[in-house]
């Protein structure tokens, strides 16, 4: 079996960082991203992220969770340690100039998408709704990472569906 190719965004990293809950619901929105990060150490899943996804989530880390720099620096080396960063090129920054200038996409995500459509048969991990919309809609396949780990680790996910709430 091939292995998945997976881009992660910005908002299942910071999940799984952060260990995030619903505070409406008590979901655990870090257990799917905590799977699929022991699946990449197992070699079983190649994940990448962009640069702009790593400044964007220290910016998160720093502004909006008060986490100390310390920390800070720890999660991101983590982060190096596990994760493809890939660095936007001319290429890049001109698709998503393109992508940005057609869709109803944040620099992030429009830099993110054209990265992600010069990669093969990668998919997109995202909790954004209109993000992944507009990725199917381009013909890449994005999931949830609780539809992920159900579509591809089927096993793992009736493991941890119970431990969801």
């Amino acid at each position: 079996m091939e292995k998945s190719s997976i881009f992660l965004d910005t908002d299942v990293i910071l999940n799984w960082l952060t260990k995030e809950e619903d505070s409406n619901t008590g979901f655990k929105l870090w257990k799917s991203p905590y799977e699929i990060m022991k699946l990449i150490d197992k070699g079983e899943i190649i994940a990448y992220s962009s640069i702009t996804n790593v400044f964007e989530i220290r910016f998160v880390l720093r502004r909006k969770k008060k986490c100390p720099e310390i920390k800070i620096k720890n999660f991101i080396a983590n982060l190096f340690k596990k994760i493809n960063i890939e660095i936007p090129d001319y290429i890049d920054m001109l698709t998503a100039n393109r992508l940005q200038d057609n869709y109803s996409l944040d620099p992030f995500d429009s830099i993110g998408l054209g990265i992600i459509q010069t990669m093969h048969k990668t998919s997109l991990i995202s909790r954004d709704s209109d993000f992944m919309k507009i990725t199917k809609d381009l013909g890449i396949d994005s999931y949830t990472p609780e539809k992920f780990i159900e579509v591809y680790f089927p096993d793992i996910f009736k493991e941890i569906k119970t431990d969801f709430f």
